[in-house]
């Protein structure tokens, strides 16, 4: 069976999308992948609803059918770039675009991106809405990656981890009993640091840390940064750019607008790299094989702190695996329509804090 995931992440950065191949035992292949990026216009329309504390439904909803006519139009591009039509795809698997995740107590989270739009524009039933059912059940409807991390990327020789490094950094903590698989957001990978390259250079990321690698890590910043509450925080868990944006830094640490912008970007870059390896000290394995993916995983220098901070570590990408390292996520969301077609749970209960595993997202026929 052929499906397409799609994600568009915290970084809000555009629309990737993967097309695979689940055959009846559940083994996954990539047949093809397509990235398109959002207008800068619309990215700034994104992040600000992101962060207001006051939403204009209007504009909500507008941008929500904007959203479904981009998903669709990139399932378009991607079936036309590798020459298959909507009747060989069973299913699209769609994320949607988070505006607002609240963890417990009292979770909610809204992502948008209207899948009617979709399923009208391609012809393909598409599955969408993956995380309210799972909220529901009393979880957080977040990670959900790590179910799809268990099923393809186990080892059951050696302790593995796979890192994911979007706008926020998460983890996987793979078993060989599924049941004691899990996985938690660990705080911010590449929200904070482009946010600041944005307001100060001008480009919306640092092109393997280049800018980063030229400053100087501020310690009593970064000390300052560590006593946020939620890196203290036992798993599971889950946040976003609610917590983690410029402004709040701001509030904490005024300081920065009075520091060299290169250092204060190094020390972002430092408190990505010091978070992971805290959270991986205290809940995950100090040896085996940690496997990056996401945007970040392009990113040497920030690559380059986590291995000094995470020394008994082997650490590798994803491609090594069989998965480009930017389309893990889309995977997965292939993947997760592929649960929900055949009426299989695609959450972990010990991830995201359900009561059980649940059979998630909404099918809206083609």
């Amino acid at each position: 069976m052929l499906y397409i995931g799609l994600m568009s992440g915290t970084s809000l950065d555009g629309i990737d999308a993967a097309l695979v191949e689940i055959n009846q035992d559940g083994q996954l292949q990539i047949l093809g992948n397509h990235y398109q990026p959002y207008q800068p216009a619309l990215q700034k329309t994104l992040f600000e609803l992101s962060q207001a504390s006051d939403i204009n439904l209007e504009q909500l909803l507008t941008l929500d059918q904007t959203l479904g006519r981009l998903y669709g139009e990139a399932c378009l591009t991607l079936l036309e770039k590798f020459e298959y039509s909507a009747s060989d795809i069973q299913a699209i698997g769609c994320h949607g675009q988070t505006i607002r995740h609240k963890p417990r107590p009292d979770a909610f989270s809204l992502q948008i991106g209207d899948p009617n739009f979709v399923a009208e524009l391609t012809g393909i039933t598409t599955i969408a809405d993956f995380r309210r059912r799972d909220i529901a059940a009393g979880g957080e409807g977040a990670p959900l990656v790590p179910a799809f991390h268990q099923d393809v990327f186990l080892d059951f020789h050696n302790p593995r981890q796979i890192l994911n490094l979007g706008g926020i950094a998460n983890i996987t903590v793979l078993s060989q009993n599924p049941d004691d698989t899990f996985g938690f957001d660990l705080g911010p990978a590449n929200a904070l640091s482009n946010e600041w390259v944005e307001k100060h250079w001008q480009i919306s990321y640092d092109k393997g840390g280049i800018i980063a690698r030229s400053g100087t890590i501020q310690q009593s910043l970064l000390d300052n940064w560590l006593t946020i509450d939620y890196f203290d925080k036992a798993p599971p868990k889950s946040t976003g750019r609610e917590l983690f944006n410029l402004a709040q830094l701001e509030k904490l640490t005024p300081e920065i607008n009075n520091l060299k912008k290169e250092d204060v970007l190094a020390t972002l870059i430092e408190l990505t790299a010091v978070s992971i390896s805290l959270g991986i000290e205290r809940w995950g394995y100090t040896d085996g094989e940690l496997f990056l993916c996401g945007g970040g995983a392009h990113n040497i220098y920030l690559v380059e702190r986590i291995q000094h901070h995470l020394l008994t570590l082997r650490i590798g990408r994803t491609d090594d695996l069989g998965i480009p390292v930017d389309m893990v996520e889309a995977c997965a969301f292939a993947w997760l329509a592929s649960r929900t077609i055949r009426g299989l749970t695609g959450n972990l209960a010990n991830t995201t804090g359900a009561k059980g595993a649940r059979i998630l997202g909404a099918i809206y026929p083609a």
